[in-house]
């Protein structure tokens, strides 16, 4: 089943957003079945970033992957953080 994790980190207008870090990151991210990785810069609030994971397994995981939890424990010290999980329909 083909399933999407979106993480959004939002800085609060932090002088230096982790998004380069972030991208070099998404690169090199690999787990049993993830597809891609794509981050994303908010088009007009500096600093808000989405990391949009996708996925095809058996079943999603309705509380999140480990890979995306562990990813949100290391964002959390740069701002607020917000993760869901999306199935197609």
């Amino acid at each position: 089943m083909r399933w999407l994790e979106i993480i959004i980190l939002r800085t609060a207008g932090n002088p230096e957003p982790p998004s380069c870090q972030l991208g070099q990151i998404t690169c090199s991210l690999r787990a049993p079945g993830l597809e891609e990785a794509v981050l994303y810069n908010h088009a007009f609030i500096p600093g808000d970033l989405a990391l949009a994971l996708h996925w095809d397994t058996e079943e999603p995981r309705s509380r999140g992957s480990d890979l995306a939890l562990g990813l949100m424990q290391e964002l959390k010290r740069h701002g607020l953080v917000d993760h869901s999980v999306w199935i197609t329909a």
